[in-house]
């Protein structure tokens, strides 16, 4: 609990509930005070509602037509004496006071307002209210009353008039209040008030659990920052707890930034990475280009044509891997962008591969290579960029073929799959190392067993491949055994 009023939003919090107890229970007493005082004097106004009518019938009040003064002094002063809580009064018909027992400083009005006796007498049973009527002893104040008529051979002589809580009862009741209720109101108002206090933070301190620890959690984010792995609270996300709700939002977007920044930063590796690959794979066809122009250069007055031939057109082989390079780094890029177009239309499997095949006939001739599709059915149709698939079967028999020697055969299988058409393409080649094939598809990776060759290639192709691919909505796979060959599979939609 001290830790939780540690915080200057849970104090303020504290003051603010504890000006509204305060002002609350004020509230209270003074209503209870009221409804009590009320609720007394309806109870003794119904209990005493005869008691000025039994004075009148038991009584002579008038003697030959007047009030008898100096009897009436001494009964209301008997009458006192047995019960101080009421005031005795004789009215004449229009509200003066004509007789009463008590010092005339005392009396501070000298006529009664009527209307209030009127309402009284019209009311002969039970009350269902208070009915007050002057105090002749004060001129604001109320109190509740018994009255009765009094007459004399059938013409009204005036009223009795009985104040109910008399002026002696006031200071009784006064006194006893502030010498022993006062305290114990006061104390159990103070106790109540501490008491529900308390109650009232620890209920709060309980329901703002959740929203501490959502700060807590957010400041420790801020703290850690995105580089290191929290542990999330686990808040229910079907809860009707607008907290909670909010504890799994900030999950959902902590984990998102993290897994965003991740992605960034893995980004910015690849960029690093590819930076130096291409540093690396430019420098050796630019060096070698530089150095034979040189050479050239210097020595071209005194080298026999054919050397001097032999020096361009190695020259010439090296810009072309500079060219292709190039050309395939700027292909692997624009795939990396967010939009590529697509053309999509009908394409038929079979022709298209046996024109890519037709493109390595003179370099499987020479690597007595055989090359086929398998079947050579023309009803196989997928939908596809032909351009697009072209570089990929490109990409991959091209791949086959390096891989590949004398008696080697590369085939292309097509398989139809319901609405799919598998596609798989075999070589006997030298196949892949088992700790190289989860790598194979990475920009710039050459598998431990990578033949090198003359074509400029930067290890860019199967990654170029896998995002073409990738616009097709689809996955390739690639099964090898080092010294058996290697397959890549992938499916198309089939038109």
């Amino acid at each position: 609990m001290m830790q939780f009023l540690r915080d200057a939003f849970y104090r303020r919090l504290a003051l603010l509930l504890l000006c509204s107890f305060i002002a609350v229970g004020v509230l209270f007493l003074l209503l209870m005070g009221y409804l009590v005082s009320a609720y007394q004097n309806e109870v003794a106004q119904n209990l005493h509602r005869d008691l000025a009518r039994h004075l009148v019938e038991e009584n002579t009040l008038f003697i030959e037509g007047a009030p008898d003064k100096e009897g009436l002094y001494h009964l209301f002063h008997d009458l006192m004496v047995l019960g101080p809580n009421f005031e005795f009064y004789l009215l004449s018909p229009q509200g003066e006071i004509l007789a009463y027992s008590a010092d005339p400083e005392q009396i501070k009005r000298q006529f009664i307002d009527t209307r209030p006796i009127r309402s009284f007498l019209d009311n002969p049973t039970e009350i269902q209210r208070t009915i007050y009527g002057p105090d002749p002893r004060d001129h604001e104040r109320l109190k509740a009353f018994s009255a009765a008529p009094v007459e004399q051979g059938g013409q009204l002589k005036g009223y009795m008039y009985v104040i109910i809580g008399s002026e002696v009862f006031d200071d009784v009741v006064q006194g006893v209040w502030q010498n022993h209720l006062l305290r114990w109101v006061v104390v159990v108002f103070l106790g109540g008030l501490v008491l529900s206090l308390i109650a009232s933070l620890w209920v709060f301190a309980l329901l703002t659990r959740p929203l501490r620890q959502l700060t807590r959690d957010m400041q420790h984010f801020r703290a850690v920052g995105l580089q290191q792995e929290l542990s999330p609270t686990p808040w229910d996300t079907n809860a009707n707890d607008v907290v909670h709700r909010l504890g799994s939002a900030f999950n959902e977007l902590s984990a998102s930034l993290r897994e965003q920044y991740q992605r960034i930063k893995t980004v910015d590796e690849m960029r690093r990475e590819l930076l130096t690959h291409i540093s690396h794979d430019l420098r050796t066809p630019l060096s070698s280009l530089r150095g034979y122009l040189e050479t050239w250069l210097i020595k071209r007055e005194e080298l026999h044509p054919d050397d001097s031939r032999h020096y361009v057109e190695t020259a010439y082989r090296n810009s072309k891997k500079v060219n292709r390079l190039v050309e395939q780094l700027f292909e692997l890029a624009c795939l990396e962008s967010a939009d590529v177009p697509m053309n999509i239309e009908r394409v038929v499997l079979a022709e298209l591969i046996q024109d890519v095949l037709q493109k390595f006939t003179l370099k499987a001739h020479e690597q007595c290579v055989h090359m086929d599709v398998s079947p050579r059915d023309s009803s196989i149709v997928v939908h596809g960029d032909i351009e697009k698939l072209e570089r990929v079967f490109s990409n991959l028999v091209e791949n086959a073929l390096r891989h590949c020697g004398s008696g080697d055969e590369v085939i292309v299988h097509l398989r139809p799959q319901g609405d799919q058409v598998l596609v798989s393409v075999k070589d006997s080649g030298i196949g892949i190392p088992v700790d190289d094939l989860p790598h194979i598809f990475d920009a710039h990776y050459r598998a431990a067993n990578s033949v090198h060759d003359s074509s400029g290639q930067g290890g860019l192709g199967l990654a170029i491949t896998k995002r073409l691919l990738a616009l097709h909505q689809a996955d390739i796979y690639v099964h090898s055994t080092e010294n058996c060959g290697t397959a890549f599979e992938f499916q198309l939609n089939r038109s």
